[in-house]
């Protein structure tokens, strides 16, 4: 009897040792799932980082896009106002005497326009040459026909109000008339 239980004991140890070997397999095999879950979940968020990154870069680029256009169109409205006060300089130039009262202001008034004129060429505004040139609808509106003899039909004969370019862009059409012919 003392041999069967010897047999018997000898026997689950050995039944045992397998066992733990199965146990150990399983561990390190779940241990092996684990690793690699971790590293999938590391993988998506990574992903996702990345993504996000992305994205704020490409709303930072189209952000700062909207605001240069914005600041392009702020600009161009107040050149526009800017264009009355030019045009205020002009008529001024036009119709005051040359008598020796009306010098000190014509002078003061050319000045005014030097100004101006150095104004408009830090910011890139051209005045178009409307004078004498082929009238041409996409810089000059036509405000009148007149008859004149030197002149060839759809010619500028006269200009009424200077038109301007901002970065080569129309921003204001000069008002001409045009000879009929």
């Amino acid at each position: 009897m003392a041999d069967k239980l010897q047999e018997d004991t000898l026997a689950g140890a050995n039944d045992s040792e397998p066992q733990a070997n199965n146990n150990f397999n399983q561990e390190d095999s779940e241990s092996r799932y684990s690793e690699e879950k971790k590293t999938d979940i590391a993988s998506i968020w990574k992903d996702k980082y990345l993504h996000l990154l992305a994205d704020l870069e490409n709303t930072k680029k189209r952000n700062a896009r909207s605001y240069a256009q914005e600041a392009e169109g702020q600009k161009e409205e107040l050149l526009i106002d800017v264009l009355q006060i030019a045009d205020g300089l002009d008529l001024a130039l036009i119709h005051i005497s040359s008598e020796e009262d009306g010098r000190k202001i014509l002078q003061g008034i050319e000045l005014l326009r030097e100004i101006l004129d150095k104004f408009f060429i830090k910011y890139d505004v051209k005045m178009i040459a409307a004078f004498g040139e082929v009238f041409d609808p996409n810089f000059h509106e036509a405000i009148g026909m007149v008859q004149h003899p030197s002149a060839a039909a759809n010619t500028v004969v006269r200009v009424e109000r200077k038109g301007y370019l901002y970065h080569e862009k129309l921003l204001r059409p000069s008002q001409v008339l045009v000879s009929a012919g």
